[in-house]
């Protein structure tokens, strides 16, 4: 495109994961055993929602249970190498990816992200700027000459991240695909990468332009950001469609006791042990029966091979206010507790729909999105 005007950005790298005492985390996830993404659409209302989960404030990352949009504005190789090396949500064997845009309900996603990240044409910017726009893992592979006179999209040419051959579905600009060839610094480039703006329109540019990009994603859980009380959590999850965690194994707490490890930090021993900033809810309670456990979803919350109450949980505890302890909360280092769902504020797991029943004994690893003000994303 001609009129696309070049803009800076934050070129922030990353490698590993720092560990902070401060708690900064916004978002956690444990990937699922298997590689196929369990798509349901997601509205507005939703993503909102989950946006509430992450900070509306200081949050430079946001998602869905398909999708993890990074505001941070990198070239298309850099945006590549970012989703490669965020390895947590596809597991340790799997290799992370710009996002597959392969179907209308995805398409509405990633651009209604964009559309929360970014302001559409906002004062002084016009469409070709760096935040009307999101880099995805389309490429074009083959053919590429520097200019089509057709502009023929085929579908054979094209490759998304994952090696496969994009299907019928596009959403390009009129004209487009272009690939106008430009020399920049005796470098020759060509416009085979792809991008999506606040309409959810495709258009083909250069690697080095700079925008914001969106990874795959086949996560588990959610971490709500803000310190609430349990039936404020339970409201927050649902009203982003999801509900509060559920640990069905020894997977599951693994993932979550290294969540506080990698992205909370280690123990402050100057804290006491029930600080705020030690525990996260789950879904699990007993408040229709005492000593019946279950998770939100009506599922019995059955005990696994190392499951672990803090010493004499649950207790129920009626003596230390007017109300016993009928919701659980995990902290830090594995350990379970019932706890006062009124009054304690804490800070909260959510769980993706399509894994909350889903069988975690392959136990695959975590994903994380960032506090902006202290990971530098």
């Amino acid at each position: 495109i001609n009129a696309e005007s070049g803009s800076s950005g934050i070129n922030a790298e990353y490698g590993d994961f720092p560990t902070m005492a401060s708690p900064v985390l916004v978002l956690l996830v444990a990937a699922l055993p298997f590689l196929v993404v369990v798509h349901a659409t997601v509205n507005i209302t939703q993503i909102r929602a989950l946006k509430t989960l992450s900070g509306e404030n200081n949050a430079n990352v946001f998602m869905t249970c398909n999708l993890i949009f990074f505001k941070n504005l990198v070239d298309y190789d850099m945006a590549e190498n970012k989703c490669r090396d965020f390895k947590y949500g596809m597991g340790y064997t799997y290799t992370g990816t710009l996002a597959t845009v392969n179907d209308e309900e995805k398409n509405t996603e990633i651009k209604t992200l964009l559309n929360l990240a970014y302001e559409k044409n906002s004062v002084g910017k016009n469409k070709w700027n760096a935040d009307q726009w999101v880099w995805t893992g389309l490429r074009k592979t083959k053919n590429n000459y520097g200019f089509s006179y057709t502009k023929v999209y085929n579908t054979s040419d094209w490759q998304w991240a994952t090696g496969e051959n994009p299907i019928d579905f596009h959403k390009w600009m009129n004209n487009m695909p272009d690939q106008r060839k430009q020399t920049k610094h005796g470098v020759v480039y060509y416009q085979n990468q792809m991008r999506i703006n606040h309409d959810g329109v495709w258009d083909d540019t250069f690697t080095y332009k700079e925008h914001p990009y969106a990874c795959d994603y086949k996560g588990k859980y959610i971490l709500g950001l803000n310190y609430v009380t349990w039936h404020h959590a339970k409201r927050e999850c649902n009203n982003a469609g999801l509900i509060l965690g559920k640990v069905l194994d020894g997977n599951d707490l693994n993932e979550l006791k290294r969540l506080f490890h990698v992205f909370l930090g280690a123990v402050n021993e100057t804290h006491a042990k029930f600080y705020k900033e030690n525990w996260l809810w789950l879904g699990g309670n007993d408040m229709d029966s005492e000593g019946d456990w279950h998770w939100t979803d009506g599922e019995a919350m059955n005990e696994f091979y190392g499951m672990e109450w803090t010493r004499y949980m649950p207790d129920n505890a009626e003596y230390i206010g007017t109300v016993g302890q009928n919701v659980l909360s995990i902290a830090r280092w594995g350990q379970f507790d019932d706890s006062f769902d009124h009054t304690r504020k804490r800070r909260f797991v959510c769980m993706c729909p399509q894994s909350a029943s889903e069988d975690t004994s392959t136990g695959m690893g975590i994903s994380a999105v960032y506090n902006s003000t202290l990971y530098n994303y």
